[in-house]
């Protein structure tokens, strides 16, 4: 797996973004010429693409990124045919003799969150196409890579066991993560990994600093502001998939956990780049 430093001592430069969707299963990714970074996060289905000789398949809630190399390697291209959906960001950065803060990023991983990073895009598009300053869009973009190093898995690639209390933290964190469409309790949580609930509440807020109740609140605000970010879903149909009774009770917690009601955060970045 090859690892990336990327400096961040000044603001990478921001290229161009956007968002791709693919029209039918029968896509693949066009023959194009690479000369900097790209950063891919998929939002639906596998990107099939090959890369200096080498062949990825990056699934849903994967990232992937590509760094520049001589001719003719740097043509990337699809090698199979697949429906999917994902954001792209071209950024580079300038060759400083001192870089003492850095950052790295493997060139494909998991994301633990990566509604988190997608959100983040999509404000970059949205700044782009309002003409930000250049500056600012070169901060949003280091901003969006320190979020995928934050929010990258690195324990899948680490063979050493793990403590077993942090286990049973990470498995009730996906276990959230896999039943967010559902109406979520902490009681709930708590008999399902044989805890009282009030005892695996105060473990969870030892480990990470909230309680579990903010936590699912939260992971489900990340949700919703990702479902109004990339999809045209109803405010209703959002709160369902999310697994509120009604609409009221979703915007009352979403506006709680964010500050926004789901209409004013859906208005705040409303202008995408999207491609297909």
């Amino acid at each position: 797996m090859k690892l990336y430093t990327i400096p961040i001592s000044k603001p990478v430069i921001f290229h161009m973004t956007g968002k791709f969707e693919a029209l039918s299963d029968d896509w693949k990714h066009a023959t194009l010429t690479l000369e900097d970074y790209e950063l891919f996060v998929i939002t639906k289905g596998v990107l099939y693409l090959e890369y200096n000789k080498k062949q990825y398949h990056v699934k849903e809630g994967e990232m992937l990124l590509l760094p520049p190399v001589s001719a003719p390697l740097n043509k990337r291209r699809g090698y199979q045919s697949s429906d999917c959906a994902f954001y792209w960001m071209h950024f580079d950065y300038e060759r400083l003799s001192d870089n003492r803060d850095t950052i790295t990023l493997p060139e494909y991983g998991q994301l633990k969150q990566p509604e988190k990073a997608t959100i983040l895009m999509k404000q970059l598009q949205d700044a782009s196409r309002n003409g930000l300053n250049p500056l600012t869009l070169n901060y949003m973009t280091s901003a969006i890579l320190c979020e995928v190093h934050d929010d990258i898995q690195w324990g899948i690639y680490d063979t050493s066991d793990r403590h077993a209390g942090k286990q049973v933290h990470e498995d009730i964190m996906d276990y959230v993560k896999h039943n967010i469409h559902t109406r979520l309790t902490v009681r709930q949580i708590a008999k399902h990994f044989g805890y009282n609930d009030k005892y695996i509440s105060q473990m969870f807020c030892q480990y990470y600093g909230i309680t579990l109740k903010r936590f699912i609140l939260e992971s489900k605000a990340s949700a919703a502001s990702f479902f109004l970010a990339d999809t045209n879903l109803t405010i209703e149909e959002i709160a369902t998939k999310l697994g509120y009774s009604d609409c009221h009770n979703f915007s009352r917690s979403y506006k709680s956990i964010t500050g926004l009601s789901p209409t004013a955060y859906r208005n705040a970045f409303s202008k995408r780049l999207l491609n297909h």
